[in-house]
């Protein structure tokens, strides 16, 4: 009988922990190279799908997916923000023609998520006219895209002339004239924003028209009043049905103002706060519209900077109107 060696029953154990070893190693080797990849690459970027509806106002956003928590830009300025877990929420954003909307992670890198250009007509608000009163040739253009430019005008010198934002008027001659206004639907109800900085008052009994509008001898308007500091008025139908705020606002503070009427109410905000309503019936219906000036006489001009205006043929809301202030400011 042959005897086995004492070698024979260790071979299998040394094969053994020579095999763990090995895998031990080639393990070692793979987190290290899962490191360097991911050093090399950077954090794969978030998750952020979103879908798109249109309102009056703009687009309405929707998460349909989020990896983390966003903050939405609005031509680089912040006007909304989602967590991680708001999936199904909706936040409108007040959009309008050439406009950019980019979505950037909250957390430190500010990765951008998603970019999109707003330049269809799906998917801006109801716009009857939009103007950030840039143009040349004594032109004001609409960029709402439904042709309602205006012009440049003045009652005895040059008329008002680009500035630091918009247009600057001089208080005593200079205006904007929109005649005949057309609107993509009927108007019965209607939504006016402006942005400006008044600078003082070339008008004798303090009164300065931002903006007024008229239609068969009836008429809108935003205008201030009482001087420095000054309150600010909005008129369905003037003298009758008028709201002011309170004498609150000095020269040189800029403000965005909103006046919307569904037909039945009409409501003032400043700087996306309301501060004043009132209701009344009329129906509505296009026209002129004129800044810095009143139509009815050669007075009432602007003193300041006007630097955007939004005309709407829908009445908005205090959600609306907060985040139109937003966009705006």
């Amino acid at each position: 009988m042959v005897e086995s060696g004492p070698d024979r029953g260790a071979t299998p154990i040394v094969g053994n922990i020579l095999l763990v070893a090995v895998v031990l190693v080639v393990a070692v080797l793979l987190v290290v190279l899962s490191f360097t990849f991911l050093e090399r690459t950077g954090t794969p970027t978030a998750d952020a799908k979103f879908e798109y509806e249109q309102t009056a106002a703009g687009i309405e956003m929707k998460p349909v997916a989020l990896g983390t928590d966003v903050a939405v830009q609005l031509n680089g300025r912040e006007v909304a923000t989602f967590d991680a877990d708001s999936a199904g929420q909706r936040t409108l954003i007040p959009t309008a023609p050439g406009d950019r909307i980019t979505v950037v992670s909250e957390d430190g890198d500010r990765s951008v998520l998603v970019t999109k250009e707003i330049d269809d007509r799906s998917e801006i608000g109801d716009f009857i006219a939009y103007y950030t009163f840039e143009g040349s040739g004594g032109t004001v253009t609409d960029q709402s895209g439904n042709g309602n430019d205006g012009t440049l005008e003045s009652d005895g010198a040059s008329g008002p002339t680009s500035a630091g934002c918009g247009l600057s008027f001089d208080g005593s001659d200079d205006h904007v004239l929109v005649e005949d206004i057309s609107s993509p639907v009927d108007v019965e109800e209607f939504t006016i924003a402006i942005t400006y900085v008044q600078q003082g008052s070339g008008s004798d009994d303090g009164i300065v028209q931002l903006v007024e509008h008229t239609w068969s001898g009836n008429e809108w308007f935003l205008e201030n009043s009482d001087g420095n500091p000054y309150r600010i008025d909005y008129a369905v139908e003037f003298p009758s049905e008028t709201v002011s705020s309170g004498t609150s606002y000095s020269y040189g503070e800029r403000h965005t103002v909103v006046g919307t009427y569904d037909g039945s109410e009409y409501a003032l905000y400043v700087d996306g706060s309301p501060v004043a309503s009132d209701t009344f019936s009329r129906p509505v219906d296009m026209g002129d519209m004129r800044f810095g000036r009143d139509f009815e006489s050669n007075s009432q001009y602007f003193e300041g900077l006007i630097c955007e205006s939004r005309l709407y043929y829908s009445a908005f809301d205090d959600e609306e109107v907060e985040r139109l202030t937003t966009a705006m400011s």
